[in-house]
């Protein structure tokens, strides 16, 4: 029998820690081909987080494909498949926030209208969570990722959703992104009213930040372009952790990331996980996963080496000396690249075709 008080504390534990999110689940048309649309990681990508200590993975998937249907069961192949990832996830120790990759929308209509009812979000998570509420490698129901444009509808909706939860589970966690992309810098503008009713006190809000000049996570303009410095990623960040003291909330950020082609950016990512530490809170990196290929952000290792901001998210899973900061020397001398040739009135020129883009803005 595990106290109460102990169930608090390892749920405070695991909203601290450093993951990553195992993307490709989300890909593609829906509902798509299994493996050809889309796919799910296998074994190989479990063993490695375990190996890197990130025991947090965030795993996107889509409404559409796990109910092909709104108000009927839930697609018993995907379900499967689903399982499948679990049982990898179990066999290593790692907790799983599942992520309702679908931006407050069912096949492209809001939550909250005449085609998607509020109650068919319910049910959808009603059903779900009655799957997965006697699975011990489940962290937490990642309620839907980044809402936004929902015209003032996504409280209601998220209110619903939760309680469709705990009708059914009312031990795992559930985390709640924001409106408006969920963004940290934002969240006290467009979610400073979202305080939702939370049975069992056991509800983390959710938001994402990139550092990049508009937020988005593209990161089509070079560091210098963007207006970047080491401190922004730590900057954006205070108005949900401001929120999160005011309210005495726990906080989550499901997405962080920065692309490889500057070291300087290890800087700005490093500084980020640093204030998320003094602050408590936890968060998963965007991305990895077999599919990402040479997309600038992905931590999955490339050709068996081990990506640039690895060894900064090292730091924070207790796989490298603090004092071991292999990137800090390459950056200053990019800074000092970069100033030298604006003191000669030169531009550094971002090379778009050498990077892939964020697909998902």
């Amino acid at each position: 029998v595990i106290s109460s008080a102990t169930k608090s504390y390892q749920r405070v534990v695991e909203t601290s820690m450093i993951g990553v999110n195992l993307a490709c689940g989300e890909f593609g048309k829906v509902p798509g081909m299994f493996n050809k649309d889309y796919t799910y990681p296998g074994a190989q990508q479990f063993e490695y987080c375990k190996r890197k200590g990130l025991l947090i993975v965030r795993l996107p998937i889509r409404w559409e494909r796990v109910q092909r249907k709104l108000m009927e069961p839930l697609d018993p192949t995907e379900l499967a498949r689903l399982d499948q990832v679990v049982e990898h996830a179990r066999e290593r120790g790692i907790r799983l926030l599942f992520d309702l990759h679908n931006y407050a929308r069912y096949n492209g209509k809001l939550i909250g209208t005449d085609e998607v009812p509020i109650e068919a979000f319910s049910d959808f998570w009603r059903r779900f969570a009655d799957h997965y509420k006697d699975e011990s490698a489940v962290f937490a129901y990642g309620l839907m990722n980044e809402p936004h444009s929902t015209q003032g509808r996504w409280p209601a909706a998220a209110q619903a959703g939760v309680d469709a939860i705990r009708s059914v589970d009312r031990e795992h966690t559930i985390s709640v992104c924001g409106d408006g992309w969920s963004g940290a810098h934002s969240w006290k503008k467009i979610n400073k009213d979202f305080v939702l009713d939370a049975p069992e006190d056991n509800l983390v809000y959710e938001a994402h930040q990139y550092f990049d000049r508009d937020n988005s996570g593209r990161y089509s303009r070079s560091y210098d372009d963007s207006g970047a410095y080491p401190m922004i990623g730590a900057d954006r960040l205070m108005p949900f952790v401001e929120w999160l003291k005011e309210h005495n909330a726990r906080g989550f950020i499901g997405e962080l990331g920065v692309p490889d082609h500057d070291p300087r950016w290890l800087v700005v990512l490093d500084n980020f996980l640093a204030a998320m530490k003094e602050n408590g809170i936890g968060g998963t990196y965007w991305a990895a996963g077999p599919w990402w290929g040479d997309y600038s952000l992905s931590v999955e290792p490339r050709r068996g080496e081990a990506r640039p901001q690895m060894a900064v998210l090292d730091q924070y899973t207790g796989n490298a000396k603090p004092s071991n900061k292999p990137w800090l020397a390459a950056a200053a001398a990019a800074e000092k690249a970069a100033r030298d040739l604006a003191d000669r009135g030169g531009k550094v020129v971002y090379d778009l075709g050498a990077h892939e883009e964020s697909y998902h803005y």
